[in-house]
């Protein structure tokens, strides 16, 4: 292996080198011990004139904008020969962007990520792709080894010398691309020596990586295929099979288990996503500019709300509940760490007895008043029944005077009977007392309605007037006291558990060391690795038998190479009883507990304030029924009386 130890500046200065601190297939990073703001990459092999020239032209080319969010050269570096075997460039900081978007990776890189942290990446890589496109260059090699990211969200494009260049009429190629990361119209280029690349081509990809970071390591083509053979992504990509598109059910495509969906985001965010993976995109300059994706995402950032139950859960402010807690709960994976561990109670200002001296003070409104009896003395018929009474009976008595005088009649003039009868008749039916009956039906029509109305208003007094949503409110608030005063006991229990269990936990992390991404497994490319990643398979510890079932095209042969990497690695574990708990599981312990305190304080605060409330409400009911109550015992009575007058 060579070893470079020195080489010379576009001003002929020598520069000393150092440490190499990285080594990548075409060169080597080195330190300049003269400045720690600078490394050095040096090729292994010497690069062609157009190479140098390309080199050189870059140098000249660069600015402030471009050295913002790029390892941009800014000096030439010559051998004694004087030709070109490297360059200087900023010493980079930060970790590789996939240790950030991945959901395992990132509980060790990067611990305190919340959501609105992504959401801030993303823009910022935005930013950068608009400060290289400003420029007038393109990026070409999108791929996740060209972004790095720092902990305080700024992104920085390396292998700068990759990029499409073109200055003063002279256009330098990309000639690399990493296919799944590529748009449609280049999945059947076999080689990209000849092809001149457009700031369109940079959109596909910057909007693959922004999907990353927001959905956390999915692929926007990786997803589960319902139709015959196997999907591969690259293949996706060139049938615009987008697995989370609003159409994907046309392209007999589904996203992968547990995975947030496109719905989940603002309408705006989720349109350019339809845009950036649509058959439309590949026409000059269709896809969302870097510039757009800006603009959508620093809205977005202000478009974000706290989760009730977890306040390291932040969420767009139009869903009504927390996808991250609905995710977290179906994949038993932590997608955001809590930020602050409290598992020391006297951390908060929460007095659990003050509280509840403040709840029980609260009075009863004790157990409902017996309905009002029906008054059935002291009511008199109404005025009008009783003159109806009388004249009813007048009728009656005069309707049998005509039969009394025709019976006489028929004894003075017996010749004439049949017209005597006849007027009988007649007068007889003319001081009939039809009114009599109609209004007899009225009073049992009232009198039943009074009944159905009582009935009703005893019905919900029962109901409404009772005691019993102010026992059940207290009751529940008894069992929340009971569940606060055992919180360092249930601590305590998931803390022994965790003991009993120390060692699968230990095999456990020292798998999760082991990512997928960096192994060398037959078979398994770039591709087929997102694609586990997609579905949730990262690490070695991720690797089961009927976990790779679920994956899309991972049979018999692919599952048994995986589980023979596990096994390799496992084998080599060495359980050590002196390390305790991991501080990791301690903490999620804590987040647990810590979440489960603040719901029970909340809701024994708010206590006092419910049960008044109910109290009250009780109270104000029970005073409105009885009132109807009572008239409506009294119009009972009435009915009653009135209908027996008759």
């Amino acid at each position: 292996m060579k070893i470079v130890t020195n080489a010379i500046s576009g001003s002929g200065r020598t520069l000393y080198l150092g440490n190499e601190l990285g080594r990548g297939g075409e060169g080597s990073v080195y330190e300049v011990k003269s400045d720690s703001t600078v490394v050095a990459k040096v090729y292994h092999q010497s690069i062609s004139t157009i190479k140098q020239e390309k080199i050189k032209t870059m140098v000249d080319l660069k600015n402030e904008s471009l050295l913002s969010f790029t390892t941009w050269p800014v000096d030439v570096l010559r051998n004694k020969s004087n030709e070109i075997i490297g360059f200087l460039m900023p010493r980079l900081a930060g970790k590789a962007i996939h240790s950030l978007y991945s959901p395992k990776a990132k509980l060790n890189e990067f611990p305190r990520t919340t959501f609105p942290f992504l959401v801030h990446t993303a823009a910022n890589l935005a930013r950068a792709f608009a400060t290289v496109h400003e420029s007038g260059h393109v990026i070409g090699d999108v791929n996740h080894g060209n972004f790095y990211v720092t902990d305080k969200g700024t992104v920085m494009i390396v292998d700068c010398d990759s990029f499409q260049i073109v200055s003063h009429g002279t256009q330098y190629k990309c000639e690399v691309g990493i296919p799944m990361y590529q748009p449609p119209e280049f999945q059947d280029i076999s080689s990209f020596r000849d092809v001149v690349r457009t700031y369109n081509h940079d959109n596909f990809g910057l909007a693959v990586f922004i999907f990353l970071l927001l959905f956390m390591g999915r692929h926007p083509f990786s997803g589960r295929y319902l139709g015959p053979g196997e999907m591969l992504i690259e293949k996706a990509i060139k049938e615009f099979r987008f697995a989370y598109s609003s159409s994907a059910a046309a392209k007999m495509m589904q996203p992968p288990p547990g995975t947030l969906a496109l719905k989940a985001l603002p309408s705006s965010v989720g349109a350019l996503f339809e845009r950036a993976f649509s058959t439309e995109g590949t026409g000059r300059g269709f896809r969302p500019s870097a510039k757009e994706w800006v603009a959508v995402l620093s809205k977005m950032t202000n478009q974000l709300k706290k989760c009730s139950h977890k306040e390291e859960h932040s969420f767009p402010d139009m869903l009504g509940s927390c996808p991250w807690c609905e995710l977290e709960g179906k994949t038993g994976v932590v997608l955001f760490p809590t930020l602050v561990a409290l598992s020391n109670q006297s951390l908060s200002t929460f007095k659990l007895e003050s509280v509840w001296a403040q709840i029980v003070a609260v009075s009863s409104p004790g157990s409902a008043p017996a309905v009002p009896a029906i008054p059935i003395q002291g009511i008199s018929p109404s005025k009008s029944v009783v003159e109806q009474a009388r004249t009813r009976k007048k009728k009656k008595y005069l309707s049998v005077v005509p039969s009394m005088l025709g019976i006489l009649m028929l004894f003075l003039y017996p010749a004439g009977w049949i017209f005597i009868v006849l007027a009988s008749v007649i007068f007889t039916v003319a001081l009939r007392d039809s009114d009599g009956n109609q209004l007899k039906q009225e009073l049992n029509q009232k009198y039943k309605e009074a009944e159905q109305a009582w009935n009703h208003l005893s019905t919900r007094w029962a109901r409404e007037a009772g005691h019993e949503a102010f026992s059940k409110k207290m009751s529940e608030l008894g069992n929340a006291r009971r569940e606060y005063q055992g919180l360092a006991g249930l601590r305590a229990e998931k803390l022994k558990q965790l003991e009993s269990q120390q060692r699968n936990r230990q095999l456990h992390a020292y798998l999760q060391r082991y990512r997928i991404e960096d192994a060398k497994i037959e078979g398994i490319g770039p591709s087929r690795k997102a694609t586990l990643e997609s579905f949730g398979i990262e690490t070695a510890s991720d690797i089961n038998a009927n976990a790779i079932r679920q994956v899309p095209g991972f049979g018999p042969s692919y599952t048994r190479k995986l589980t023979v990497w596990r096994s390799t690695i496992e084998r080599n574990f060495v359980f050590d009883p002196r390390l305790g708990v991991p501080q990791a599981d301690i903490a999620n312990v804590d987040r647990d507990i810590d979440a489960k305190r603040k719901k029970l304080e909340q809701e024994l605060l708010v206590g006092q304030s419910q049960l008044t409330q109910i109290s009250n409400q009780i109270k104000v009911r029970r005073n409105a029924i009885w009132s109807e109550l009572v008239n409506s015992a009294n119009r009972l009575a009435q009915a009653d009386v009135d209908r027996k007058v008759l």
